[in-house]
């Protein structure tokens, strides 16, 4: 089968591999789309997650291994023991992998195991016209959903995972430092839960008219000043903020415009350690949170775009091919990031 192998830093090679075998308690589903995340990104301007020289603790795989965690598809085999799911079945899936038996599994957190792993970071993934799944994170998707706008409701769980940690945000002003593709689903996901005022903020203003159209307040820091902007739509400082970059200067924005009292929820992943400024966050008896992908909430996430509550189309930007998926995929995204929300790859579909 055709699939983009990681071989390392700027190395994504399209090649033949051999079909996963389907193993007891797993699917191997036909790959109709699949999506771009920061993630890969990350990993194609250097490694941060692949195992590239020890095993993966959980998984015992190295380098190369195929990409991709956020995809939609038909089931085409069924492995032993696997019960509920028919071939054909359209499924999207919870991309974690976790050893079922530590104390975070054992309580239902399989997103914070101790060997945690993800397919296509830690073993091979769905870039890829075949990958295989385990059928306890399989999602079904509506058959009024198309296979294509389904691909979004991976990286939209991770904002309703986030603000279901925040516990009840009904009425609560907040802040979104971050216009990516988490960025807004934290947007969306605050938007659902019943929060106040929204403010999103980013550089430019490539998605003021997304934003604006969803009820939201856009802020672009070139040219406004976010504290100001916040005390004047929301009558004082932000009850909430959800960190979606993951830099220096987004984490002291974001720290600059939250209320003694309010909670922080850092969604970014950092390249370099921040500099944290623990005593104004204590002074204020502030709150910290961090939030890590999510665990049954692409349900959640499917509905919403079943029942037209959020507008995929809006949110993809560029469609690939597995051929055009390095030239016209990761090397835009290198260069031109900002510009991209979602970019999605047509594999099957």
């Amino acid at each position: 089968m055709k699939a983009a192998v990681w071989y390392g830093y700027k190395d994504i090679r399209i090649c033949d591999r051999p079909l996963p075998g389907t193993l007891p308690g797993h699917v191997t589903v036909k790959v109709a789309w699949a999506g771009i995340c920061g993630t890969d990104r990350h990993e194609y301007l250097g490694p941060n997650f692949i195992p590239v020289k020890k095993p993966h603790r959980l998984t015992g795989v190295t380098a190369p291994l195929i990409l991709g965690h956020e995809f939609t598809g038909t089931i085409s085999e069924i492995g032993e023991g696997v019960t509920g799911w028919e071939i054909g079945d359209r499924v999207t899936a919870n991309g974690t992998l976790s050893c079922g038996t530590c104390e975070a599994c054992r309580s239902g957190r399989y997103n914070i195991c101790e060997k945690l792993g993800f397919v296509g970071v830690s073993r091979d993934g769905a870039f890829a016209e075949y990958v295989s799944v385990e059928a306890a994170r399989l999602f079904k998707i509506p058959d009024t959903l198309t296979l294509r706008r389904a691909v979004l409701a991976e990286p939209l769980a991770c904002g309703i995972h986030s603000t279901r940690l925040l516990g009840d945000i009904r009425g609560k002003n907040a802040v979104i430092v971050g216009p990516g593709i988490i960025g807004l689903s934290c947007f969306f996901a605050a938007k659902f839960a019943g929060a106040g005022k929204l403010i999103v903020a980013g550089m430019g203003e490539l998605r003021k008219e997304l934003v604006e159209q969803n009820g939201g307040i856009y802020v672009d820091v070139e040219k406004q000043n976010l504290k100001e902007v916040a005390a004047q739509s929301f009558g004082g400082l932000a009850d909430i903020c959800y960190e979606c970059v993951g830099a220096q200067s987004s984490l002291d924005s974001s720290l600059d415009i939250l209320k003694s009292g309010g909670a922080l929820m850092v969604m970014g992943v950092y390249e370099k350690p921040p500099v944290f400024r623990m005593n104004d966050f204590q002074e204020g008896e502030r709150r910290l949170f961090t939030s890590q992908a999510h665990v049954d909430e692409i349900a959640s996430a499917l509905d919403n775009l079943d029942r037209g509550l959020v507008d995929a189309d809006t949110l993809v930007t560029r469609e690939l091919t597995l051929d055009t998926l390095v030239d016209q995929g990761f090397e835009e995204l290198a260069a031109n990031n900002a510009k991209h929300i979602k970019m999605l790859i047509r594999i099957g579909g």
